[in-house]
């Protein structure tokens, strides 16, 4: 701090004549004193000096309080201003932030059930593998004894039996084809390649309301293919193993398409078509079931002899598990409410 001198201070009038009387009398008191005065003379001089500074300081103003600045120095920063108390910003940004982690919870529970999904899928074909091995080896046998029965058979045996048996062993190895092909989880390729797409969680298969199927075949290769494909398709899927036993599954319940194998031990199904269709008409009058032939010979005449017994379509032997899909789809379009939404 320092004292301000803005302006210079001149002595107060009643000061400067104390101060010219004691300088007065000073002299007074050293011409006195040169002549030998007496010692009374020196102390009224000195009592008068006294008494003029006294009178001098009783006639002074009062002083003026001292005015004071602060000193040059470094500037303290203003005090902080107080914290806003929060507003509806922060609580729309705690929205957000809460928000924003219930949809991180949302897509880990989405990843953590596509990750189920996929091993219960893996596990799923395993289990089919492993079947499909021991189907494998159920069908290798009867066809290698087939193949030594008409090593035995004499020269000039009936060509009509062989040509039967053959056809029956092209047939079976057909099926194992494809069985062998479901194993390695292989396809054919496309005609043409497209570029490669990002991976995608493959949608939920649509439930087929109402919709049933039935496959007629002798063949376990080709029951459990095709009961398989189409129940992964959302189908409810019935199987038999010979004509007869197919005409007594629709003598329970009536069925929307069926899958019929045509060459078959005892009532083919040319006939059990035919008998189907009789059946059809006296308990189910109004509703009519697709049904398709399943053959590996699809000439021109078989053709007319399926349509002739009442047959819609046929589907070549041995099929992939697409073109099945396919067929069924083109017969039996799905519903607004079966189509998955993206």
């Amino acid at each position: 701090m320092r004292v301000d001198n803005g302006r210079q201070r001149r002595l107060p009038v009643p000061l400067r004549w104390a101060l010219l009387i004691q300088l007065a009398l000073l002299l007074a008191g050293l011409a006195l004193l040169a002549l030998g005065a007496a010692p009374g003379w020196l102390l009224l001089l000195l009592a008068l000096s006294l008494g003029s500074v006294a009178v001098a300081a009783w006639a002074l103003p009062a002083e003026p309080p001292v005015r004071l600045t602060p000193a040059a120095g470094p500037r303290l920063p203003p005090p902080a201003a107080a914290a806003p108390a929060p507003t509806g910003g922060g609580d729309e940004q705690l929205r957000r932030r809460l928000q924003s982690l219930e949809e991180d919870l949302v897509r880990c529970d989405q990843r953590v059930g596509r990750l189920a999904a996929g091993r219960a899928r893996a596990r799923e074909e395993s289990r089919l593998k492993s079947d499909y091995l021991t189907l494998l080896g159920r069908e290798l046998r009867p066809l290698r004894e087939q193949v030594e029965a008409l090593l035995q058979e004499p020269a000039d045996a009936a060509p009509g039996s062989r040509r039967a048996t053959l056809e029956e062993l092209r047939d079976r190895l057909g099926d194992l084809e494809v069985l062998l092909e479901g194993i390695a989880g292989s396809e054919p390729p496309p005609a043409a390649a497209a570029p490669a797409a990002a991976p995608a969680a493959a949608p939920a298969p649509p439930v087929r309301r109402g919709r049933r199927l039935l496959i007629v075949d002798d063949g376990p290769v080709n029951l459990m293919l095709a009961r398989q494909v189409l129940e992964r398709e959302g189908y409810e899927v019935r199987t038999a193993t010979s004509g007869a036993e197919a005409l007594a599954c629709l003598e329970q319940v009536p069925f929307d398409l069926v899958l019929m194998d045509i060459f078959m031990p005892g009532m083919d199904g040319v006939e059990t078509s035919r008998r189907w269709r009789d059946v059809e008409i006296e308990r189910y009058p109004g509703q009519r079931s697709v049904l398709v032939a399943l053959t590996a010979n699809a000439s021109a005449e078989d053709r007319k002899r399926f349509v002739a017994a009442g047959l819609d379509d046929y589907l070549a032997k041995p099929y992939r598990p697409q073109q099945l899909i396919d067929l069924v789809n083109r017969w039996l379009p799905p519903s607004r409410e079966e189509v998955p939404h993206p």
